[in-house]
């Protein structure tokens, strides 16, 4: 529980965030119960809930860096929750499977 604590705790301030986006957009709020379904299953470690917070977390940084690049300034918040939620998992990866994958050329 305390490797993925940072990561659990961003998955369900996004839920909270995309609640607060759009309070008539269903979208929204079909985004926002996913947030907390993988905030949940990332505090319980399951280890399908752990793939898709990961895909999901990077998809959403990387939508959120090209709104930041449309010039939606607020998307940074976005793109850096994201951003720790894929450090945080990455990390956990890294010392719960072993060293990195070394390249050898």
């Amino acid at each position: 529980m305390a490797m993925l604590r940072t990561a659990t705790y961003l998955l369900f301030l996004n839920g909270f965030l995309l609640l607060a986006y759009g309070k008539n957009a269903p979208v929204y709020l079909a985004f926002s119960v996913l947030s907390f379904i993988l905030a949940f299953g990332v505090m319980k470690e399951v280890k399908f809930a752990i793939k898709v917070a990961l895909v999901y977390s990077g998809v959403n940084f990387f939508f959120a860096l090209l709104f930041l690049m449309a010039g939606n300034l607020s998307s940074s918040i976005d793109a850096a929750i994201s951003l720790l939620i894929v450090h945080d998992i990455l990390g956990y990866i890294q010392k719960k499977y072993g060293e990195e994958v070394k390249l050898s050329a």
